[in-house]
């Protein structure tokens, strides 16, 4: 067999396991626990933790997914600035919503938005045509 087609077999199942990982957590079934209980004290606390770990693995699902499908798809550092802020703010809202805590986290979430937002835009070709060096 050829070692890439091996190599990209790897990299899809494992970003079909990262979708699985996110799909289960986001269902209220956990796969991968951390090592706390509800009970601990933390700061920050878990379920800010458990956005951050989700966020990794939906961007690992997407990322390889785009490798395996698309590889010529090339991003800019803005694209992946922005793909991974939308991820986060996303995912933190279905997180925080079920976990009551959405008057505490409501300017968190906006401020992530507005950064995801303000990276879209601004790697835009046109902004870039205005913006850019003459």
């Amino acid at each position: 067999m050829n070692f890439r087609f091996v190599l990209r077999l790897a990299i899809f199942f494992v970003g079909i396991w990262s979708i699985i990982i996110v799909a289960l957590s986001l269902l209220g079934e956990p796969f991968l626990f951390f090592p706390s209980d509800s009970n601990t004290a933390l700061f920050p606390p878990l379920y800010r933790y458990e956005t951050l770990r989700l966020t990794f693995f939906s961007l690992f699902a997407y990322f390889s997914l785009q490798q395996v499908f698309v590889p010529e798809k090339k991003y800019s550092a803005a694209q992946i600035v922005t793909i991974t802020l939308f991820f986060l703010g996303y995912i933190g809202a279905i997180k925080i919503i079920p976990e009551g805590h959405l008057g505490k986290e409501t300017g968190v979430l906006v401020t992530i938005i507005i950064f995801a937002a303000v990276f879209y835009f601004s790697s835009r070709p046109e902004i870039k045509k205005i913006f850019g060096r003459r």
